[in-house]
């Protein structure tokens, strides 16, 4: 890292760990400087960038290049009824759930900074990681998924089910919105991307979800895993990219 003028400035090989965890090369990095796709500088006869510039990079350039396009999909939460105490897992970035629902809410994401960026509306925001539940059995009335699962490994799927159930009440309620993502084949897209637009009744929130693309993903799936955890379906809608579940713990 080099500072200029109070500013901080990350080589390609800097960018490469931190804004892409080594999953693109440093060589490839400098190729987008020269192309001029990274608007940068050089120190020290080295391509940098700052942080602004980067992340101006990943989300209009790159994301675009290497997504796979699900298209707009409108989600309408005003009619959705949550009831009593709510556990949104997942609960940072955009917090959408925090947003509808408001100090009804304990919203848990593993990663601080979603936590710190999500607007804040009376919900109480704890660091946690769904596969280890730090509350006591029979805690919530209500937990939701708003397209959250698309992030967690499939091995830790059946996991974060078994802890969810264990902190409903009984009769208690678990809620997913998620997407459908396709077999991938030989597509060469990396990221599997769907925007939203959220109507919360009070107002409609636009929003994105990209992921890694690797594996298929359906609401047949965790349709099947609920079952073998125990939950009752009580209601399953899909569409062309997304799927809405309501299950009841019995």
């Amino acid at each position: 890292m080099k500072e200029k003028d109070n500013i901080i400035f990350y080589n390609s090989a800097e960018i490469s760990e931190k804004f892409f965890h080594n999953r693109v090369k440093p060589e490839e990095i400098i190729d987008y400087f020269e192309a001029g796709k990274i608007e940068g500088k050089k120190i020290d006869n080295k391509w940098h960038a700052d942080e602004k510039n980067i992340e101006n990079f990943i989300r209009n350039v790159y994301l675009k290049e290497k997504s796979y396009e699900a298209g707009l999909h409108k989600v309408d939460l005003s009619q959705i009824t949550l009831n009593g105490r709510i556990l949104d897992i997942g609960g940072g970035g955009e917090g959408i759930i925090a947003q509808f629902k408001g100090e009804s809410v304990v919203a848990i994401d593993p990663n601080k900074k979603e936590l710190e960026e999500a607007p804040s509306k009376g919900d109480l925001k704890i660091v946690m990681d769904a596969k280890d539940l730090k509350f006591l059995d029979n805690t919530f009335d209500t937990v939701t998924s708003f397209y959250t699962l698309m992030y967690i490994p499939k091995e830790d799927h059946k996991r974060v089910f078994q802890e969810i159930y264990r902190v409903l009440k009984n009769d208690g309620e678990f809620v997913i919105w998620d997407s459908i993502m396709p077999t991938k084949g030989d597509n060469d897209k990396l990221i599997f991307f769907i925007s939203l637009e959220v109507n919360i009744g009070a107002k409609k929130i636009e929003s994105g979800y990209g992921v890694q693309w690797k594996n298929e993903q359906n609401s047949e799936y965790f349709s099947n895993l609920a079952k073998d955890v125990g939950f009752e379906m009580l209601e399953s809608n899909e569409e062309k990219f997304t799927f809405y579940l309501r299950l009841r713990k019995k």
